[in-house]
C-alpha cells in the first residue's frame, strides 16, 4: 500500500488491526502518526494512544497496552518504534526483546486496537520468522524516499493548496539544497513561504538566502574539488568546514562514503546497471545515484580507487597520529595529486 492510500483509508475511518511502515521517509512517517492520533478525539489521546520505542522500551509493555480495552472510548492506538529485531541488526540495545510475545499479537491482534509498526529501514530480514509472518499478516505501508520528480510534484502541489507558487529555479536550488529529501525541504519551507507572504511567490534568491547546504552537500562539492585536483580550493573549503566546528573524522566519513558510492556506481554502471536499479541495489536515495552517475562518467575508475584508498589511510593516520587533521589533509592531496599527475 502507497502513503497516500493510507491516509485516505485512515480520513474514511478504514482501519486495520496492525500496519507496519517500511522505509526511512520521516516527513511521511509524521504524516502518517498524526493521521491515526487525530481519529482518536483529542481528549482521550492521553489514555488511549502509546507509543514505545524498542531500543529501550520493552515490547512486553507495548503489547499489554495493546491488549487493553479503551479507556472511556472505542479505540487505542499503540505505536511501535525501531523494532531492530525485525532486521539482521547486531546493535547493541538494553536488555532482549520477547518476540515470540509480538508474533502472539500479530497473529491473535486485539479488535479495539490499532498497532501501528514504524520500521525506518529498506527492508526487513526474511529469514527471521517473526518478519516473515509481520509481512504476511501487517498491512504493509511503503514509506520509501520519493524520487526526485515526485518530490518537486509534491512541493509544487503542496504550495498551490496554499496559493503559492515557486520559481522552477527556484525549485531546482531547494532540491539541490536538500538532496532531494522530503523531510528536509518540508522542514525549509515555512520560513520560505513567510518570506514570501507579500507576493506569495518563493524566488531562488530566497532559497539561496535562506536554505543552508547540508554537511553531506557540502561534502558533496568537496568531492568535486578533490576530484579535480583542486589543491587548493579543496584545504580551503576543507579548513572552512573545521571553523565550523565540524569533525574532522564526520567529515572524512562522509567525505569517504561519497567516494565509495561514486567507485560503486561507476562499475555498476560498467555492467548495465540503471539508476532505479543502482538505488535498489546500494540502498541509497535516487537522487544522490543520479548525482553519482552523472559525475562518474568523466572520472576514471584507477582515480576513484586511489581517492578511496588515500581517504581510508587518512582515517587510520587521524586515529593513530596527534598530528593535525588539516595538515593530514594537506598531505592527502598533495600525494593524490602527484598519483594523478603520475
Amino acid at each position: 500500500m502507497r502513503v497516500a492510500e493510507l491516509l485516505k483509508n485512515i480520513h474514511e475511518n478504514k482501519l486495520a488491526p496492525v500496519y507496519l511502515i517500511l522505509g526511512k521517509e520521516d516527513y511521511n512517517a509524521q504524516r502518517i502518526s498524526d493521521a491515526f492520533i487525530e481519529t482518536v478525539p483529542e481528549d482521550q489521546r492521553a489514555v488511549n494512544i502509546g507509543q514505545y520505542d524498542m531500543e529501550s522500551t520493552a515490547i512486553s509493555d507495548a503489547i499489554g497496552d495493546a491488549l487493553s480495552a479503551p479507556f472511556f472510548g472505542d479505540r487505542r492506538i499503540v505505536f511501535i518504534k525501531h523494532p531492530y529485531f525485525l532486521i539482521g541488526n547486531n546493535k547493541k540495545v538494553k536488555g532482549e526483546q520477547n518476540t515470540d510475545e509480538f508474533l502472539n499479537y500479530i497473529e491473535n491482534p486485539e479488535p479495539t486496537t490499532v498497532f501501528v509498526i514504524f520500521a525506518p529501514y529498506d527492508k526487513l530480514d526474511e529469514r527471521k520468522k517473526i518478519s516473515k509472518r509481520l509481512l504476511k499478516t501487517a498491512i504493509v505501508v511503503e514509506n520509501g524516499f520519493l524520487d526526485e520528480r515526485s518530490t518537486k510534484n509534491y512541493i509544487s502541489q503542496l504550495l498551490e493548496k496554499k496559493k503559492y507558487s515557486i520559481e522552477p529555479q527556484a525549485l531546482e536550488l531547494l532540491v539541490r539544497k536538500t538532496e532531494a529529501k522530503l523531510s528536509l525541504a518540508m522542514n525549509e519551507l515555512p520560513k520560505l513561504m513567510i518570506l514570501a507572504q507579500k507576493d506569495r511567490k518563493i524566488t531562488v534568491l530566497m532559497v539561496a538566502r535562506m536554505v543552508p547546504q547540508t554537511l553531506e552537500q557540502n561534502i558533496f562539492d568537496l568531492s568535486d574539488l578533490v576530484l579535480s585536483k583542486q589543491v587548493e580550493k579543496s584545504i580551503e573549503m576543507y579548513h572552512d568546514l573545521i571553523l565550523q566546528h565540524e569533525e574532522p573524522l564526520k567529515i572524512n566519513a562522509i567525505l569517504l562514503g561519497q567516494i565509495r558510492l561514486l567507485l560503486q556506481v561507476n562499475i555498476l554502471q560498467k555492467h548495465g546497471y540503471a539508476q532505479g536499479n543502482i538505488a535498489s541495489s546500494l540502498k541509497v536515495h535516487p537522487y544522490r545515484v543520479k548525482l553519482a552517475m552523472k559525475k562518474s562518467r568523466s572520472l576514471h575508475r584507477t582515480d576513484l580507487r586511489t581517492a578511496y584508498l588515500g581517504l581510508v589511510d587518512l582515517e587510520e593516520k587521524m586515529k593513530s597520529t596527534q598530528r593535525e587533521p588539516l595538515a593530514l589533509f594537506e598531505l592527502f592531496m598533495l600525494g593524490y595529486f602527484r598519483e594523478k599527475r603520475g
